[in-house]
C-alpha cells in the first residue's frame, strides 16, 4: 500500500470514534401499515360521498336563497360551503387511488384514472356551479279564495 492510502486509513480510523459520538439525525417514526381498501370500502365511501354531495347541494341552495340578490354574499357563503366539503372529495379520491394501487392496471390506463381522480376532487366545485347557475326558486303564490 502506498503511504497516502495508509495515512487516509489512519485518519479515518482515528476519526471513526468521533463520528460515532455525534448525535444521529432524528428520524420520523414509521407510519403504521394500513390495510388496502376493499371494494366494500369503496362502495360504502361512494355512498357516503353521494350523501355528502346532496347535503352540500342543499346547503348551497339554502345559502343562495338566503343571500337573495346579494351575489357577493352568495359567493362568499358558497366558497365556505365548498371548503367544508372539499376534504371529503379529496379523501374519497385518495381512497380510490389506494385501491387502484393494489390492482393490476395497464400503464395506458393510468392517464384515464388520474383524470377520474381529478374529476372526483372537482365534484364540490361542479355542484356549486350547478346550484349557483340554477334559476332562483320563486315562492309559489298562495291560492286565491
Amino acid at each position: 500500500m502506498s503511504a497516502r492510502i495508509l495515512a487516509a486509513v489512519a485518519v479515518l480510523a482515528l476519526a471513526g470514534p468521533a463520528f460515532a459520538q455525534t448525535t444521529p439525525a432524528p428520524t420520523a417514526p414509521a407510519a403504521p401499515a394500513v390495510a388496502a381498501p376493499t371494494e366494500a370500502d369503496l362502495e360504502a365511501a361512494g355512498e357516503a360521498f353521494g350523501t355528502d354531495m346532496q347535503a352540500m347541494s342543499a346547503e348551497l341552495s339554502a345559502a343562495k336563497t338566503a343571500a337573495g340578490t346579494d351575489t357577493a354574499k352568495a359567493n362568499v357563503d358558497a366558497d365556505a360551503i365548498v371548503a367544508k366539503y372539499q376534504p371529503k372529495a379529496d379523501a374519497f379520491a385518495t381512497l380510490i387511488e389506494a385501491f387502484m394501487a393494489t390492482q393490476p392496471i395497464p400503464p395506458e390506463d393510468q392517464t384515464q384514472i388520474a383524470a377520474g381522480m381529478a374529476r372526483i376532487r372537482n365534484v364540490p366545485t361542479e355542484v356549486r356551479e350547478g346550484v349557483m347557475a340554477a334559476p332562483a326558486a320563486t315562492p309559489t303564490p298562495a291560492p286565491a279564495n
